[in-house]
């Protein structure tokens, strides 16, 4: 074991050999630099060389705590909490001098991002954020981290001297300790004392669901622009108190790979990141480039990552004053791996990243004027960038689904983006905008090209490869209708929104003859729910009715929920009680109906009125399950609907556990688990009663094994311009990525007399598409919920030969099968957790996918 670890210690250090024998690490760190023998090196504190394990959460936050604690030049803070309840830690270092007027400094900083300001750019330290391994199964970075703080908290000399005198690091040592406390259990718990580089090593093959992602199975490397996870938001509000000047995000790659950093792709960058940014980037590339040359170490550049989809943590800074950095470090995935380059170990990859972090350090202090001044530029020049677009800003809102727009609001403060409230009504592109329940954002602000981005519909693209989505038009997302105004009178600006807070509905004060409430607000599936659980039984409206109600004479739409307070066995104080609670906690206007007998359409007492059962979904997920997508639904039953949902394996999904259940959810993924046996029992599950959710490559397994009768268009080539015709070899790749739909924005028509689409007001729908699935709408002309429109694009890129495959294709299939129904959802319906505007169409699919009516064949 001595041995090995002298072995990890050498490679570590980028020494080659063993020859160093027990050298500790501090001496060979930075060959040439002296250590303070006061500050704890990670070895004295974890119990072992970094790299020879893989460091634990917990390993991590002690060692951070015990150099805070030992160093003036390290402050440490908890900025949050991970669903885990593990700490989130931010590291402060820079000089003592420097902590001792901290504040000072930080609101100097903040001054470069007002514009008009006048700052002393050449008195104001450099601000750099490192933040590593954002995905948890990319270890190297977050193993680096405990290198790169001690040799900031122990270094001697000069040079480090100059470096914390004018730089302010920010360090994130786990952006996901959730991800990293999964993979790191893993990769220990297989390795053994002689290193293995084979890679079916199981040490290599993590299990499902992999610990990329947070607890809820979220890529939170696509969380900077949605905002919806705690370690997202926390990171923002630190990025956002201080405004760094360069971003640098720690990253791992495939294990044939080398080393990559930043520029991406030239082709791929967003319009709104101006070509000063490419240039910074590129004059940072030039130290890293320089200390990976110092030590033989192979690396790209301008290739295959790219910089376009703002909602990355290399990109998001571009798109805020600042210089993101993405470095990806060919992956050990364990201790030792076998790769094109020959044996990879976990402390040569640790070493690379430890590399990439000096480097950005030293970069950024040859750069410090040149960054500080670029950053006062950028958000100087917002002004002229408004005032020469012919967009002023946008009105958004909706009386009849508060809740939606209050998740917009949060997350366009969580980007410092200022709203103001809608001073007097509007009616503008058929909508009519109310003060209270609309608001207005004005492009005349610093964050001008950030609200663009949010706001914007971009149909058209110089390159048509995208190594993330192409669309991310918040609006259409959040389902919340929104206008484009060409200019913004002064009357409709009402005062600044400082706070967003909770919408509370209306509830009367006494018990009426019933209860009822719409079905249009974000939250009413978590009141019915609330009162189900409480015992008590609610109805749906199937036909639209008048009815006199506490706020006068109503018209209720199809999906009103009804709650009789007669006939139930709750007793009528806690029915008013619970109706009053579902009011102010779920934001939905509970209206007393004080008759059954109504003024228009249905008597409450009509067959028209549907009893709902209380739903008690199942979530399959396991090997060949999409984790990204199984994660959404959990997350989105969990965290915002408060239904309990079992997250259970195929293959104990047996009949036993099918009776315990109403609804078996399938999201995108393979269903090779279900053998034969276990098929056959789902079917007859759903002959006697029971609901199936199956949505993307689920929705054609369940095709496929004959649960509904539709059809899925086979996945053509997109032929347009090859035929037989000879192409040139180098062309392939761009030909081949150019057929893909990397994530668009498409509208679908919207059967919403169908009790899937009870709730919605429109009769067009925004779906978010990332795939090539095209599934023919049903020979039964009542069973095709929703179907794409004609020239269904809205945002984002689609090749002309996908877009008239699509064209008329079926977005959501519903039909009977016996007693049950099979429900079939062809696009992800909670992309991201803020994709809100179909959650409603998986949600009635829990609440109301037993209503379905037999069709005839």
């Amino acid at each position: 074991m001595k041995s090995l670890r002298m072995l990890l210690a050498a490679l570590l250090l980028g020494v080659g050999s063993a020859a160093s024998g027990g050298t500790e690490t501090s001496e060979l760190l930075v060959p040439g630099v002296s250590y303070d023998p006061s500050i704890p090196t990670p070895a004295s504190v974890l119990g072992f060389q970094v790299g020879e394990w893989h460091a634990l959460p917990g390993q991590i936050a002690a060692y951070a705590r015990a150099l805070a604690a030992a160093s003036p030049r390290v402050h440490w803070e908890e900025t949050g909490r991970t669903y885990e309840q593990k700490p989130l830690l931010l590291l402060t270092i820079t000089s003592p001098e420097n902590h001792a007027r901290l504040e000072e400094l930080r609101l100097a900083h903040r001054s470069l991002t007002q514009p008009g300001a006048k700052v002393d750019v050449e008195a104001l330290p450099v601000v750099v954020f490192l933040g590593y391994s954002i995905h948890g199964n990319e270890a190297s970075g977050s193993n680096a981290s405990l290198l790169v703080a001690y040799h900031l908290a122990a270094a001697q000399g000069p040079e480090i001297d100059a470096l914390l005198a004018h730089t302010v690091v920010l360090l994130d040592p786990a952006l996901n300790p959730d991800g990293l406390q999964r993979f790191a259990t893993w990769a220990n718990m297989h390795r053994g004392a002689t290193p293995v580089g084979e890679r079916l090593n199981r040490e290599h093959q993590e299990g499902w669901p992999s610990g990329r992602t947070n607890h809820y199975w979220f890529d939170l490397n696509r969380d900077w622009l949605p905002v919806q996870h705690p370690e997202t938001q926390a990171r923002l509000q630190v990025f956002h108190r201080w405004k760094p000047n360069v971003l640098a995000d720690f990253h791992e790659m495939d294990s044939d790979a080398t080393f990559f950093f930043q520029p991406g792709v030239p082709s791929r960058r967003h319009p709104y990141t101006p070509e000063r940014n490419v240039e910074l980037t590129r004059a940072l590339a030039a130290f890293h480039a320089r200390a990976l040359d110092a030590e033989g170490r192979l690396y790209f550049t301008e290739e295959r990552f790219d910089d376009f989809y703002y909602g990355k943590g290399s990109t998001y800074p571009d798109v805020n004053g600042a210089v993101g950095i993405l470095f990806e470090q060919a992956s050990a995935r364990g201790n030792l791996q076998d790769t094109a380059h020959g044996p990879l170990s976990f402390s040569f990859a640790i070493r690379n990243q430890f590399l990439g972090s000096l480097s950005t350090l030293q970069g950024a202090l040859a750069h410090r004027l040149d960054l500080l001044r670029y950053q006062k530029e950028f958000y100087d020049g917002s002004a002229g960038l408004a005032k020469s677009d012919r967009v002023k800003g946008y009105v958004f809102g909706d009386s009849a689904d508060r809740g939606s727009a209050a998740e917009m609001l949060r997350l366009l403060r969580a980007h410092e983006i200022e709203v103001r409230a809608l001073a007097r009504p509007l009616d503008q592109d058929g909508h009519r905008y109310q003060p209270g329940s609309a608001w207005v954002v004005s492009l005349a602000q610093p964050q001008y090209r950030l609200t663009r981005a949010l706001f914007e519909r971009r149909t058209s693209f110089t390159d048509s490869l995208f190594y993330d989505v192409s669309a991310w038009t918040l609006p259409l997302a959040m389902g919340v209708p929104c206008s484009e105004m060409d200019r913004l009178p002064g009357d409709l600006l009402g005062p600044t929104l400082e706070s967003v807070t909770t919408p509370v509905g209306r509830a009367p004060s006494s018990l009426p003859y019933a209860f009822a409430f719409a079905w249009s607000e974000y939250y009413a599936p978590r009141a019915l729910y609330r009162l189900q659980s409480a015992g008590l039984r609610a109805q749906v409206a199937t036909r639209p009715f008048n009815a006199a109600a506490s706020d006068g004479s109503i018209a209720f739409d199809r999906g009103t929920i009804v709650v009789p307070v007669g006939g139930q066995d709750v007793a009528p104080e806690r029915i008013l009680a619970l109706a009053q609670q579902a009011a102010a906690e779920d934001g939905v206007d509970v209206q007393a109906l004080s008759t059954g007998f109504t003024a228009g359409g249905a008597q409450l007492g009509s067959p028209s009125f549907r009893v709902l059962q209380r739903p008690k979904p199942i979530l399959v997920v396991g090997t060949g399950v999409g984790a990204n997508e199984a994660g959404e639904i959990w997350h989105l039953l969990d965290q915002r609907f408060h239904v309990p949902l079992p997250l259970v394996e195929a293959a104990n999904l047996d009949a036993a556990a099918l009776k315990r259940c109403t609804h078996v959810v399938c999201v995108d993924g393979e269903y090779g688990a279900f053998d034969e046996t276990r098929t056959e029992d789902l079917k007859r599950w759903v002959q006697s009663g029971g609901v199936l959710v199956a949505m993307g490559r689920a929705a054609a397994w369940a095709a496929k094994k004959q649960f509904v009768k539709v059809e899925f268009k086979p996945d053509a080539a997109d032929s347009t311009g090859v035929g037989r015709q000879r192409l040139p070899y180098a062309e392939q790749p761009s030909r081949s990525g150019a057929r893909e739909i990397s994530g668009a924005i498409f509208a679908v028509a919207l059967d919403r007399t169908h009790p899937l689409g009870y709730g919605y007001r429109d009769d067009r729908l925004a779906v978010f598409r990332d795939h090539r699935l095209f599934m023919q709408t049903s020979a039964d002309p009542y069973t095709t919920v929703a179907q794409y429109t004609p020239q269904p694009l809205l945002s984002g890129y689609i090749s002309k030969a996908n877009a008239a495959r699509l064209d008329g294709t079926a977005a959501v299939v519903a039909r009977r099968l016996g007693r049950g129904a099979v429900i079939l959802i062809l696009d992800d319906p909670a992309f991201r957790a803020y994709w809100l505007v179909t959650n409603k169409l998986f949600l009635n699919a829990l609440f109301f996918g037993s209503l379905l009516e037999p069709m005839d064949d």
